[in-house]
This record gives structure tokens, sequence and C-alpha cells, in this order.
């Protein structure tokens, strides 16, 4: 029997920036790492599934669940069912990444999100919306697939028509829809209001996300305090909390209604964060974030192997500070397969313990 501490579900076969962030990471922990890509998954899986291979944490940034018989998604309960850890786990995963159910998840723990019409795949083609519908939808509107992801089946500019929406849902005849009021967010300094949240663990990562240019900027701590961004901590880590995932993003975008200033949760749970690196993409997420992401990853699982505890204290980590707050609650054990779920009932907001410069 052959046993890999550190596998990776990526389907590529060159060894991009994420990749060798993490063999590194692997190297320097002196844990042993199996690279699952086209080239070996049939072997690997049937391997797995036989249990010559076993597989103590798989991180998997490729599995399609709602697609039948997807070989990485198989992968993962194998790994699963062996005993291994899995971030993130399959069963969360599958529940977590259908916007249609976490829809009303979100709106019953008090996270706002645009206004959402959710079309039943049963229903008939020819639906139409109803005049109320219509009118706090708004013109022009989103219509996005509840299991989509990359941005495939979205419609960005829809006016309501019939045609519009059988289009959409074609995309995908067995998935529900969501037809999802459009956000205009504001300006902040020279930056749209729109953010990509990353949550790692017990760590999340704000960073400014031009939806227009498809461009991250870590935030700094003069822009995350003197904009008021705490908000953003506040639905991510109860994201986390609903969800139990270890490893996702969300896109936040902050607007005005009533003259009040909204902060809106827009695409809920992307648990498969893209690590394309900056230096790689211009849509790339900063080297330093990718990077940290990995090596966070590593440790996470040498810590499991090794059944050493978690920190469970969230941080914000910002472009040149990292803020350890309390008031989130605890972060969980994420690698664990068990764990009760949480009261969501927690205190806001947080209390600042300590801020520490960081040299990036």
């Amino acid at each position: 029997m052959k046993r890999y501490d550190f596998g990776l579900n990526w389907s590529g076969t060159v060894k991009e920036n994420f990749v060798d962030f993490l063999k590194t990471a692997c190297a320097e922990k002196k844990l042993s790492f199996l690279w699952i890509s086209e080239d070996n998954i049939r072997k690997v899986l049937q391997d797995c599934e036989k249990g010559k291979i076993i597989i103590k944490v798989l991180l998997d940034t490729e599995a399609t669940y709602n697609k039948k018989g997807d070989l990485y998604a198989r992968v993962c309960y194998a790994v699963k069912d062996r005993g291994g850890a899995v971030i993130n786990d399959p069963d969360r995963t599958k529940a977590a990444i259908d916007k249609s159910i976490l829809h009303y998840e979100l709106v019953d723990a008090g996270i706002l999100t645009p206004y959402t019409v959710i079309v039943r795949n049963w229903q008939p083609s020819a639906y139409r919306l109803s005049e109320e519908e219509k009118q706090k939808l708004g013109t022009p509107f989103v219509i996005k697939p509840a299991l989509g992801y990359g941005q495939l089946g979205v419609i960005r500019d829809a006016r309501g028509s019939i045609a519009e929406i059988a289009r959409a849902r074609n995309f995908d005849k067995g998935d529900n829809f969501l037809l999802q009021e459009k956000i205009n967010p504001i300006r902040l300094g020279d930056k749209r209001a729109w953010f990509r949240v990353f949550n790692l663990f017990n760590t999340i990562i704000p960073c400014w996300w031009d939806d227009t240019l498809n461009h991250y900027e870590h935030v700094l701590y003069e822009e995350f305090n003197s904009f008021g961004l705490y908000p953003l901590i506040k639905i991510i880590s109860k994201i986390a909390s609903l969800t139990r995932m270890a490893w996702f993003s969300t896109e936040i975008a902050i607007d005005t209604r009533n003259n009040q200033r909204r902060f809106l949760a827009i695409d809920y749970v992307n648990d498969q964060c893209s690590m394309d690196t900056l230096s790689e993409t211009p849509s790339g997420v900063p080297d330093l974030i990718v990077k940290h992401t990995a090596g966070y990853m590593v440790n996470a699982a040498y810590r499991y192997i090794h059944k050493k505890k978690f920190d469970k204290k969230y941080v914000i980590w910002l472009k040149d500070a990292r803020v350890e707050i309390r008031g989130l609650g605890s972060a969980p054990e994420l690698l664990k397969a068990n764990i009760t779920k949480r009261n969501n009932k927690e205190k806001f907001p947080a209390k600042i313990l300590r801020i520490f410069q960081e040299i990036t």
C-alpha cells in the first residue's frame, strides 16, 4: 500500500505557480505529494477505491459534483471513505455550491443579497415574471444557474423576456436558475466597491475585485479602516459558519438604498478558488496571497496528520497588516469530517485584540 500525505486534484499538467508553491511547501514539511491530473486520474482512482493508495489530505480544485461519474469527485469520496480529509469536504461542498439552496440560508441568517427570484427546473419553459417581480428586479437584471461556475450560463443584462429566460435555462435544463437584481456599486476613492473575499480556514483575506476588468488588489489597512469595510468580515464568517467550508471565496458589493450603504453577498460560495497568480495573468490573484494560501494548506495538512491543534482565532490578513479579532466566535477545525454545527447567533462587532505590521 502506498501512502501520500498531501494530494492535489489539479487537471492541468503544466506546473503553474500554485502547484509549485504547494510542492515546495510539502518538501519543506517533509510531506509526500501526489499530483492528480488528466494523465493519471483513472489509475489513481482505481488504486484509491481498491485501497492500494491512501491519501491523508486531499486538496480539490476540480470536482464537479453535479456531473454524473465525474472522476475528480469520485477521488474526493474515495479519499474521504478511506478516512482521509478533503479540502473542501465533498458533502459540505455539494450543499454549499447550490445557490438556489444557500440563498435562503443566507437570507435567514440576516445576510443581505440582491433581490432574487428562483426559477425551478420543473417550471415551464414559458416562465413569466409577475409585474411585482419585474419591478423589484429592475432592468437590466442578471440570470445565473444555481450550480454554475466561471460565469458560464450567466446573462448579465437580461430584460425579462421569455426568450432570455429560456435561453439561460437551456444552458443546463436540470438546474435551477436565479434571476437577480443587478447591483451598481458605489465608488470608494478611485475604486468600485466590489470585493472578492477569501476564507482560508481561520484567515479572511479581503481583495478589491473589479468585476468589469477582472482585476484583484489586496486591501490595505488604511482602506479597510477608513472605508468601514468590517461588514465584509461579518458576511464571510457567517457564510463559513453556515456552510462549514474550509476554503472558499465570495463576492460582496456595496451600494446605497434609501441613502444607506448596503453590503450584499453577490456570488455566495466559490468553492474552488482560482489560484492563477498576477504574474501569470492580468486577472490573477496577487502572488503573495497565492503563496500564502499554498503554505497555509500544507501547514494545515501537517498539523492534521500530526494531530496538532489548530489556531481557531480569526485573523484578517490585509496587504500591510494582520488583525486578530474576537467576536466572530472560534474558527472550527474544518478538516474534521464530523463537527457539531455552531450556533450562528453570535455578537458583532468584533473587538480588535492587536494589530501588528507585517512586512510583505
